[in-house]
């Protein structure tokens, strides 16, 4: 995505003032930018130029940058700031951020930084979210919430909602929960339901039921993502061991959530992180990189001898040798399609059970269909380009090679995200480099193996 052309143009401005020293122009020059201007161009000033940047900003609009920001530049911003700023800048970060960001630090920085924080109440939250592993609903959840006992009115409910609604804390009002006297939670409406409702009905009458929402603070993020998408959330209890209310999560935590998930896996089926995507040193791209490739590599050599111990057959026959990467090229590419596939139903909670093996067989009958649609068109072309020399058994092995291929290449592509997740490990990994090889493999393998058999 293209920079806006406003902080484009204005950057060698913004850095020959710098140079000056010239406070008072920069005020001006830096008002001319939106915190959004100033997130999409971060990366183009020094670590010095930032601080000093930020400092010059408004307030709000220095609060704004900080909330777009990556976490990795929040938690650099923070180390760098002086006590007298940094303090008001805690305060004024929601919970959650907090704890997002204080999970990339050490203890030591997160004990210096709680110390700048003044508000007993906040704190108290941070403790809270920081007990729960990095990524879990515990760690992402809003602390501050409202309970609403079942027997109050709607009258009487919306009165403590004008009384305790702060302007920063809009988005937690839209959905509200019901807890018992012991604090369990028993129901959720929405700010509609109060308004709309009868001043006189009683909120055990308005609420639905959450029996199917609620949500342990150890419940890892993805799973989160699933329960939202499936049962179309905006907001979910979590609670703890005996199902008292501990703090709420939002569609928009969930959002973020989603992104990075899906940066995430993207970036595994490509054999790398998601790190890679915003990592400037080319020494660490390798470094991430290299793994998957290695796999690659020695998939390939055991291909490369699979090739060599056909040699008799490929010295006899030379033209086998043309079909041999359009063949395995064919293979992979829809074993890549089976394994995205999956690997997205998996994600979505749409694969499990029985639906393992209904998608396994699914997907190698499209594989097989496709087979043979692209084994045909193939055999036509071998047949009119080879018939002559080696007759119809040629253009018969390239075709049922390319059936093969595929068949084989969309249930590997099917099945392997399915074991990966059985095991634990995350199924994304499936995809890329390691169904590439292992197509390959069995291709060369049955190929080489047909032409053997026929040919010769």
């Amino acid at each position: 995505m293209e920079q806006p052309q406003s902080i484009a143009l204005l950057i060698p401005e913004i850095r020959e003032l710098l140079e000056e020293k010239n406070y008072t122009l920069l005020k001006q020059v830096v008002r001319e930018c939106t915190p959004m201007d100033f997130s999409d161009a971060w990366r183009k000033f020094s670590e010095d130029e930032r601080i000093q940047i930020f400092k010059l900003l408004p307030v709000k609009s220095s609060m704004k940058l900080f909330e777009i920001l990556d976490i990795d530049d929040q938690r650099h911003l923070l180390s760098r700031m002086s006590e007298e700023s940094a303090g008001p800048l805690l305060e004024g970060i929601d919970s959650p951020d907090l704890a997002k960001i204080f999970h990339k630090m050490t203890s030591r920085q997160v004990k210096k930084m709680t110390s700048l924080m003044k508000h007993h109440e906040a704190l108290a939250h941070i403790d809270l979210l920081m007990k729960f592993p990095q990524n879990s609903a515990g760690s992402l959840m809003h602390p501050e919430f409202l309970k609403l006992g079942p027997r109050m009115t709607a009258r009487q409910a919306l009165i403590r909602l004008q009384a305790v609604a702060r302007p920063n804390q809009k988005e937690h009002l839209y959905s509200l929960f019901v807890t018992d006297e012991e604090g369990r939670v028993i129901g959720a409406l929405s700010l509609q339901d109060i308004i709309s409702a009868p001043p006189d009905e009683i909120l055990s009458e308005l609420m639905t039921s959450v029996e199917g929402i609620k949500i342990k603070p150890e419940t890892d993020q993805e799973d989160v993502a699933k329960l939202f998408s499936k049962y179309d959330l905006s907001s979910a209890p979590i609670v703890d061991s005996v199902g008292r209310l501990i703090g709420v999560l939002t569609v928009k935590d969930i959002i973020s959530v989603v992104r990075q998930e899906a940066s995430e896996d993207i970036a595994k089926m490509a054999g790398t992180q998601a790190t890679d995507l915003r990592e400037r040193s080319v020494f660490r791209i390798v470094k991430v990189r290299m793994p998957w490739l290695v796999v690659t590599i020695f998939g390939e050599i055991v291909a490369s001898y699979i090739i060599k111990s056909y040699e008799l057959t490929l010295t006899r026959i030379i033209a086998l040798a043309s079909f041999s990467p359009l063949i395995a090229a064919m293979g992979g590419n829809v074993g890549a399609q089976s394994a995205t596939i999956v690997v997205r139903g998996i994600a979505l909670g749409q694969i499990n059970g029985h639906q393992k093996f209904k998608t396994v067989s699914r997907e190698m009958r499209v594989g097989l269909s496709l087979g043979i649609i692209y084994g045909v068109v193939l055999g036509v072309v071998a047949y009119l380009l080879y018939g002559a020399r080696y007759g119809y058994h040629f253009s018969l092995v390239v075709g049922l090679a390319m059936c093969i291929s595929m068949t084989i290449a969309a249930t590997m592509g099917a099945i392997e995200p399915i074991l990966f997740n059985h095991f634990g490990i995350d199924p994304a990994t499936a995809t890329g480099p390691l169904i590439t090889t292992i197509t390959d493999i069995l291709t060369v393998s049955c190929y080489f193996a047909l032409a053997t058999a026929l040919l010769l």
